[in-house]
């Protein structure tokens, strides 16, 4: 079997998110990988979706390189909604460790 026909199963691609979220809250890397497991899950539930012909005839995936392309955006849009999610908020209190 060829790598085009493992990018198609959305089995995998859940694999790969579990594996890389449950990596990145064990070994605690401060959500290194996090965004790029969270968009492996989406790219998941698109393929998901498009087998069981939730889109009705619309085809969003057709090919491999499309695929690693969806993923590769939602891994960078993940990175920023992460980003400014967890984000630590300034607060206007004195430091007290400012001289």
């Amino acid at each position: 079997m060829s790598i085009t026909y493992w990018l198609f199963q959305a089995e995998v691609w859940l694999i790969l998110a579990l594996v890389l979220i449950i990596a990145d809250i064990v070994v605690g890397l401060d959500f290194f990988v996090l965004p790029v497991g969270v968009a492996a899950a989406i790219v998941s539930a698109l393929l998901f979706a498009e087998s069981r012909f939730w889109f009705s005839d619309t085809i969003l995936l057709e090919s491999w390189r499309e695929v690693l392309i969806a993923f590769a955006i939602l891994s960078v849009a993940a990175i920023f909604l992460i980003r400014k999610l967890f984000q630590r908020r300034n607060i206007d209190t004195p430091d007290i460790n400012q001289y």
